[in-house]
């Protein structure tokens, strides 16, 4: 880096200027001195702000009242909020995260005329608050995510907060948080065994447990709805998971036609057009709301 430094000069032995000239010539030199001074200026600035750019959270260089309880705060001993500049004590900031049930934390300011709309940054809040308080904050964010999600699946594991986007040709969940495989199909967890053999049994548990009741009680208000519908060849219940209205059995892995609840192709399989729903022979759709089932 190169340091520019300005002498004094003595304008009576500046060569070649007489008394006329030497005013315009102070007037460059102050220029620059001027301008040098600005851009020091401008660069301690963008040093600070790149300091505070690393902090997560950025304190108070002057003392204020705080407004929540209204105590008066200590250079550095308090908080201000990057997004809105408002600053208030850390444990009125700590107690507004705690409180907090939405999946954002709004900044806590609010008077007779005006509700402060910023939101605390995710840096903010972990440097703030304990690592359980920012858990259930960053829990709150993925559980608002789910409810949102029209193809979400969550995991059957009873207290388990893991929860998939499912995909049309995807029959089967691992969940990254408990490891349990779910499926998708029966929207149960049934390790060991086929969607067949499952529903089977859930229907003999039914008939003592309670839970297995619920399940089954479950499955044939889907059928009931429209929202499942039972295999034409093996019989078990399959789900249409969304998209087009073409589903593969799991178990007899017949392609089925979902809109008009029967085989895709005729017996000979994929591309018989003797038997099936005949979607798109003569260009003609096999039901008038068919999307698609290939």
């Amino acid at each position: 880096m190169f340091h520019v430094v300005f002498y004094p000069i003595n304008i009576d032995f500046i060569p070649y200027c007489d008394k006329e000239d030497k005013s315009p010539l102070i007037a460059v030199l102050t220029l620059s001195l001027t301008v040098t001074a600005e851009e020091t200026v401008k660069q301690q600035n963008f040093q600070m702000l790149m300091e505070m750019d690393d902090q997560d959270l950025v304190s108070n260089v002057d003392c204020f009242e705080c407004p929540i309880c209204f105590d008066e705060i200590d250079e550095g001993d308090g908080i201000v909020l990057r997004e809105c500049l408002h600053s208030f004590c850390k444990p009125c900031l700590l107690e507004a995260v705690r409180h907090t049930e939405d999946a954002i934390v709004k900044c806590p300011y609010q008077d007779n005329v005006y509700s402060c709309q910023s939101v605390l940054q995710e840096r903010e809040i972990k440097a703030l608050v304990p690592a359980d308080i920012f858990e259930r904050f960053l829990q709150r964010g993925l559980d608002q995510a789910e409810s949102r999600m029209t193809n979400a699946y969550h995991c059957k594991t009873a207290d388990c907060h893991g929860w998939c986007i499912y995909e049309d040709l995807v029959n089967f969940f691992k969940c990254p948080v408990c490891e349990k495989e779910n499926c998708l199909t029966c929207k149960a967890i049934h390790e060991n065994m086929n969607c067949k053999e499952y529903q089977d049994g859930l229907k003999l548990r039914a008939l003592n447990d309670a839970s297995a009741r619920q399940t089954q009680e479950l499955l044939q208000q889907l059928v009931k709805d429209g929202e499942a519908m039972h295999c034409p060849q093996c019989s078990i219940i399959v789900q249409k998971k969304g998209g087009c209205d073409w589903i593969k059995c799991s178990i007899c892995k017949l392609e089925i036609c979902w809109v008009t609840k029967g085989p895709r192709w005729g017996p000979k399989g994929e591309g018989d057009i003797t038997g099936g729903c005949k979607c798109r022979v003569n260009q003609t759709k096999c039901h008038p709301q068919c999307i698609n089932c290939h």
